[in-house]
């Protein structure tokens, strides 16, 4: 059933909170402003993101001036006893400078962890958002059934932006993209580069403001508009207004451009930006046989922008006339089922679902933020159990002084606000550390590590609505059973001396083995992680890329030359010729099978290619080297003849196009791309010469460097006009390899934390414990107990709670560790107990170094100072 805009509803909780809150003066009006916004954000947005802005938005009404004035507020506003409270508090702090030491740090920690999860998730949801016109232009996108399910493509029919054009007076504009790989020269700076094609209306739809320069200049068909970078490139820090670069699109085809336009520094939170610019009619030039009127070809993308947003249903509705121009033009396995938009403002949202898309997705990104927010809620548990735990052995040296407050008057609630007050002052105090660690330690290693920068600013008006949550939130979670266990003691057995800490408190000791079983699943984390990269780096590809280094040919012609000149080079053991390369390069073919249409990958290589790569059979034959043989031959993967159940994939046939296949070998199943992604089904068919863009070679053993260098060597012999591009296989994935690296560093940094965090509860509660025994341990050895019978005494309870923690938590961190690797990753390490173990075995050996301590400070005391404790 399909679900109208009428029927979604925003949450009620946020209304609730509203109408405690604030006077009721004040609450018709909002609440009938707060149903309208939800209204028009329902028209622009998901229904999850609507709600979310609508309990913002309701948060964010709690100003003062809307507050009711509630009786307890005005009790609190008493500022000489804040002072009296504040003036305690920072004594207390200094009069034990370790226990302070241990709430702040701890607080700390948390916080800047917390810190650094805010500028992360800021940077996410701020993608393309500096977009002016974000919610007026739209991605034309289309959907088409492959393999039995629907899916969205990002690219679009090239006569369709004309079209739009044409056809839709409320269209504002239209801007196509579509992107080549050139070479681009300015005297002696010569690279390989990609080029963007746009209608002059690009720099108008999109908010990439520029240095030098005028936007209008992208109408001439000689102009070139570059970013930042690439200018820098080339020009250095001087204004290339004027000056000249030549594009050479191809064998014998180039163009001379004139620079009229450098970007400024583009954010980096967006999803798509450019290097070169140049007006889209240079297709025509670049390809001469570019045909803008061929439906069966496509676009990168075609953006429009729209006068009213809420235009875009009518729009898409308008759009299904060309899906039959459309689907008359191609073929039926590559027939579309409609036409779509997508809003600019949620692109990076939504572009992992949609193939072929020119934005980058963030949903990576926002699954980090979850992981994040887990892990920095962990961090403030821990922190605040710590400082539970503190607060009350803290507050041991303090029951006179709780005593007297009561006997001259104090109720228990004043009490307690007291407690609350000291305790919100020292978070506010960790507060402050917290935001250094974050902003000075935490963002810049991890922006370090990844070479970015979040733009965090700590001017952000969202921070400072963000760290007053969480200064509440931490103040009074980690305050709120302190304060009422404390102030529940009566007078007269404060000043009796009949008050006990410590002696049993299951409260406590429930908070030490929680913090125990999430240090357990942070330490399992950082250890998982870390094995599970050098899994990743010691796994087979499944072929052999080590002792291959690579070239991109223009042509067949170029590549019979460096073949011709590195034949006679010893150190090359064979020569592979192809249209596509693994990791690199390959298409999407749909097969004609006689019951469905099937997609699969699909590369065009030589007889030579499967041996120089190293790809294993695992039935049948490659191609024969006869030139000419195999044109209907093809070699699949061992997947594809899973997924066909195939008993006998020789010699079973199918149709690409109109024409037909015989299967005659089949290779092992290999990894084409990172082990992010699943394999695919996969076909591989004889590349005709003419049509080779790759040389692939295999070089002697230990002889893979000196053989690049003589492929470098020769091409700049023979192409000394044309940059080189290629180098080791194996190194096609080095960015993947140091993206799983660095998780293990993120997670390994949150384990040493949590357990340092875990560390100092123990710590706490073991003092808590020594406070409160501290006669009973001297009598005891005054009457001759030795080290061994003081260890049992104030071990004997911690190991119950450790082996309680461990079983516990063992199961839980293997569980939830399984889960989040099988969502990580695609392709990683077997998860068993080994990891878990091996974080046991940590845990154990810091709670028992913990532990030790206390047990060594009680022996050393003497039995006299100990009597003498009140």
């Amino acid at each position: 059933m399909i679900t109208q805009p009428n029927d979604i509803q925003p949450p009620e909780w946020p209304l609730r909170l509203l109408r405690f809150f604030l006077r009721k003066q004040y609450l018709e009006e909002i609440e009938g402003d707060m149903e309208e916004c939800f209204r028009d954000n329902l028209e622009q947005f998901s229904p999850a993101k609507a709600r979310r802005l609508y309990a913002w938005e309701a948060v964010k009404l709690l100003r003062p001036a809307l507050l009711q004035n509630f009786e307890f507020l005005r009790n609190l506003n008493q500022a000489a006893m804040f002072k009296n409270y504040f003036k305690i508090s920072t004594r207390n702090m200094m009069k034990s400078p370790l226990s302070a030491f241990i709430n702040v740090f701890g607080l700390a920690a948390a916080i800047g962890i917390c810190v650094f999860g805010f500028a992360f998730a800021r940077w996410t949801y701020s993608t393309d958002q500096f977009h002016e016109h974000k919610h007026e232009v739209f991605l034309a996108t289309f959907f088409a059934d492959r393999d039995g399910s629907v899916q969205q493509f990002g690219r679009t029919p090239r006569p369709l932006g004309e079209m739009l054009r044409h056809d839709f007076a409320h269209i504002k504009k239209v801007c196509r993209l579509d992107d080549r790989n050139v070479v681009v020269k300015h005297d002696d700076n010569v690279f390989h580069e990609r080029v963007r094609f746009v209608d002059p209306e690009f720099l108008d739809m999109f908010t990439f403001p520029l240095k030098w320069g005028t936007p209008g200049s992208l109408a001439d068909v000689n102009s070139i508009v570059l970013s930042e970078e690439a200018a820098i490139k080339y020009f250095g820090e001087t204004n290339p207004i004027g000056q000249n670069m030549v594009v050479i699109f191809g064998k014998n085809v180039s163009k001379a451009f004139k620079v009229t336009g450098v970007a400024a520094k583009f954010p980096v939170s967006r999803s798509f930006g450019f290097d070169f610019l140049v007006n889209f009619e240079n297709l025509k030039t670049a390809e001469p046989g570019y045909d803008l009127q061929d439906w069966k070809a496509f676009v990168n993308a075609t953006f429009v922008q729209l006068d009213n947003p809420a235009d875009a249903a009518l729009l898409r509705q308008g759009m299904e006339k060309y899906r039959h121009v459309q689907n008359e033009a191609v073929q039926k396995e590559w027939a579309i089922t409609a036409f779509g938009l997508e809003p600019l403002a949620t692109l990076h949202e939504t572009s992992e679902d949609i193939r072929d898309d020119i934005a980058h997705s963030s949903e990576s990104n926002y699954a980090s933020i979850v992981y994040m927010a887990v892990v920095a809620l962990a961090m403030l548990l821990l922190a605040c159990f710590n400082y539970i735990n503190i607060a009350i052995v803290s507050a041991a040296k303090r029951l006179k002084e709780i005593g007297i407050r009561k006997s001259i008057g104090a109720a228990r609630s004043r009490v307690i606000v007291q407690f609350l007050t000291e305790n919100i002052f020292i978070t506010a105090f960790a507060l402050v550390v917290g935001v250094a660690l974050g902003t000075f330690l935490f963002i810049p290693w991890f922006e370090g590590l990844f070479d970015f920068s979040m733009g965090f600013k700590l001017n952000d008006p969202q921070l400072w609505i963000y760290l007053p949550a969480i200064l509440l939130f931490t103040g009074i979670l980690s305050g709120l059973y302190p304060a009422f266990y404390i102030s529940k003691f009566q007078v007269v057995s404060i000043l009796k001396g009949s008050v006990k800490f410590g002696q049993s408190n299951p409260l406590t000791k429930g908070l030490l083995v929680f913090q125990l079983i999430l240090a357990c699943v942070l330490v399992t984390g950082g250890i998982t992680f870390t094995r599970n990269s050098d899994f990743l780096a010691k796994r087979s590809w499944g072929y052999e890329p080590a002792r291959v280094v690579y070239a991109e040919v223009p042509d067949g012609a170029a590549f019979e030359q460096l073949n011709a000149a590195l034949l006679q080079n010893p150190n090359v053991v064979l020569i592979a010729g192809s249209t596509h390369q693994l990791g690199k390069r390959h298409t999407t073919t749909v097969l004609h099978l006689t019951d469905r249409e099937y997609e699969v990958e699909h590369y065009a290589v030589d007889a030579n290619y499967f041996e120089t790569m190293g790809l294993p059979f695992e039935a049948g034959r490659g191609f024969h080297h006869e030139e000419g043989s195999d044109k209907h031959a093809v070699v699949v993967n061992e997947l594809m003849v899973k997924n066909m159940a195939w008993g006998n994939p020789i010699g079973e046939t199918f149709k690409i196009d109109t024409v037909e296949y015989a299967v005659v070998g089949v290779l092992k199943d290999f990894h084409s791309y990172s082990f992010s992604r699943p394999l695919r089904p996969t076909i591989f068919s004889v590349a005709p010469k003419a049509e080779f863009h790759y040389m692939s070679i295999k070089a002697q053993q230990g002889s893979e460097l000196q053989t690049l260098k003589a492929l470098q060597g020769q091409w700049a012999k023979l192409f000394p006009e044309t940059p080189f591009q290629g180098g080791h296989q194996e190194d096609v994935w080095g960015f993947y390899f140091q993206e799983i690296g660095i998780h293990g560093k993120v997670w390994r940094a949150f384990a040493t934390i949590a357990v340092l965090l875990a560390s100092l509860g123990l710590y706490g509660l073991i003092t808590l414990n020594v406070a409160g025994r501290a006669k009973e341990f001297s009598i005891r050895k005054v009457l001759g107990a030795g080290a061994k019978n003081i260890t049992v005494k104030i071990a004997d309870q911690y190991v119950v709670l450790f082996v309680v923690a461990l079983v516990l938590g063992a199961p839980v961190s293997y569980v939830l560790m399984k889960m989040v690797m099988n969502m990580a990753y695609a392709v990683h390490m077997p998860i068993d107990y080994s990891s878990v173990m091996i974080s046991v075995v940590i845990l154990i050996f810091v709670l028992a170094a913990t532990v030790s301590t206390q047990i060594r400070k009680v022996v050393k005391t003497s039995p006299v100072q100990g009597l003498k404790t009140e």
